[in-house]
């Protein structure tokens, strides 16, 4: 066991459910083959994303209501029209150049996949800096 690097996570924000999924395939299958990190959920993806906190004390974190596409018109959201899918990969890793790249090769998969597979925005949780010490901010990333 080691000390290692958390907090890298993208969200890919898709026409459909199934075209958000499509393009997370993509890009987990090409952050498997960076070394260093892993991606800690099941099949590397969470759905809508999460947020640190909820109104349950004893559950620290919750959905990232502001990007759930079936809480659209319940609650304030994020999303714009057309919109219906988004899934967000966590990415943790040795280093934090580790994740850096990881993250770099997962989005360039996303967007190989591009407006054609219904892709319409790449974005990223900050979480008010509640996450931990290391912050991804996606355009030093893709810099």
């Amino acid at each position: 066991m080691v000390k290692a690097v958390g907090g890298g996570n993208f969200l890919v924000l898709a026409a459909t459910p199934a075209q958000a999924r499509r393009a997370c395939e993509a890009a987990i299958d090409a952050m498997r083959r960076c070394r260093g990190v892993i991606m800690p959920f099941p099949g590397g993806v969470v759905r809508s994303g999460s947020k640190v906190g909820s109104k349950y004390k004893t559950l620290p974190a919750s959905t990232n209501d502001v990007y759930c596409p079936t809480l659209v018109g319940v609650t304030k959201s994020a999303l714009s029209p057309g919109i219906a899918g988004v899934l967000e990969i966590v990415i943790d890793g040795l280093t934090d150049a580790d994740v850096r790249t990881a993250m770099r090769a997962g989005i360039a998969a996303v967007c190989d996949v591009g407006a054609a597979g219904g892709i319409q925005r790449i974005s990223a949780g900050n979480y008010g800096g509640k996450l931990g010490k290391f912050h991804f901010a996606l355009r030093d990333v893709m810099a």
